[in-house]
Protein backbone atom coordinates (compact mmCIF):
# COMPACT_ATOMS: atom_id res chain seq x y z
CA UNK A 1 0.00 0.00 0.00
CA UNK A 2 1.42 3.57 -0.87
CA UNK A 3 0.01 6.60 1.09
CA UNK A 4 2.06 9.73 0.90
CA UNK A 5 1.26 13.36 1.66
CA UNK A 6 2.83 16.19 1.76
CA UNK A 7 1.99 20.35 2.26
CA UNK A 8 2.47 22.65 -0.78
CA UNK A 9 2.00 25.81 0.91
CA UNK A 10 -0.26 27.08 3.36
CA UNK A 11 -3.29 26.86 1.72
CA UNK A 12 -2.49 23.39 -0.26
CA UNK A 13 -1.61 19.65 0.03
CA UNK A 14 -0.56 16.88 -2.04
CA UNK A 15 -1.69 13.35 -0.99
CA UNK A 16 -1.09 9.77 -3.06
CA UNK A 17 -3.02 6.52 -2.30
CA UNK A 18 -2.33 3.38 -3.72
CA UNK A 19 -1.75 -0.48 -4.15
CA UNK A 20 -4.81 -1.13 -2.21
CA UNK A 21 -8.11 -3.60 -2.85
CA UNK A 22 -10.93 -1.61 -2.03
CA UNK A 23 -13.38 -4.46 -1.61
CA UNK A 24 -14.23 -7.92 -1.82
CA UNK A 25 -15.24 -9.17 -5.67
CA UNK A 26 -18.45 -10.76 -3.83
CA UNK A 27 -19.58 -7.64 -3.17
CA UNK A 28 -19.05 -6.47 -6.81
CA UNK A 29 -16.53 -5.54 -9.50
CA UNK A 30 -15.11 -2.06 -10.39
CA UNK A 31 -13.38 -3.57 -13.75
CA UNK A 32 -12.27 -0.30 -15.03
CA UNK A 33 -12.60 3.42 -13.33
CA UNK A 34 -10.40 6.21 -14.56
CA UNK A 35 -11.18 9.68 -12.47
CA UNK A 36 -9.91 13.26 -13.22
CA UNK A 37 -11.82 15.40 -11.58
CA UNK A 38 -11.34 19.41 -11.23
CA UNK A 39 -13.76 20.73 -8.19
CA UNK A 40 -13.71 24.52 -8.22
CA UNK A 41 -16.94 24.69 -5.94
CA UNK A 42 -16.10 26.10 -2.54
CA UNK A 43 -16.77 24.31 0.23
CA UNK A 44 -14.48 22.52 2.93
CA UNK A 45 -11.09 21.40 1.45
CA UNK A 46 -12.41 22.58 -2.04
CA UNK A 47 -10.98 23.81 -4.88
CA UNK A 48 -9.59 20.05 -5.53
CA UNK A 49 -7.98 18.46 -8.31
CA UNK A 50 -7.83 14.45 -8.07
CA UNK A 51 -6.81 11.84 -10.70
CA UNK A 52 -6.97 7.72 -10.15
CA UNK A 53 -6.90 4.63 -11.71
CA UNK A 54 -8.82 1.61 -10.40
CA UNK A 55 -8.79 -1.82 -12.30
CA UNK A 56 -10.55 -5.02 -10.61
CA UNK A 57 -11.22 -3.69 -7.53
CA UNK A 58 -7.22 -2.38 -6.93
CA UNK A 59 -6.88 1.00 -6.51
CA UNK A 60 -3.85 1.02 -8.50
CA UNK A 61 -3.11 5.05 -7.51
CA UNK A 62 -5.30 7.96 -6.46
CA UNK A 63 -3.54 11.60 -6.32
CA UNK A 64 -4.78 14.71 -5.18
CA UNK A 65 -4.24 18.18 -4.53
CA UNK A 66 -6.26 19.83 -2.17
CA UNK A 67 -7.51 23.09 0.21
CA UNK A 68 -6.17 22.13 3.33
CA UNK A 69 -8.79 24.12 5.39
CA UNK A 70 -12.43 24.52 6.46
CA UNK A 71 -14.66 27.23 4.87
CA UNK A 72 -17.26 28.45 7.30
CA UNK A 73 -20.52 28.73 6.34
Amino acid sequence: MINKSGIINDDYAWELCGIYMLRQFSDGVDFLTLKLNWDRYLADHTPRFEIGLIILNCNIFEFTIYYRHHRDS
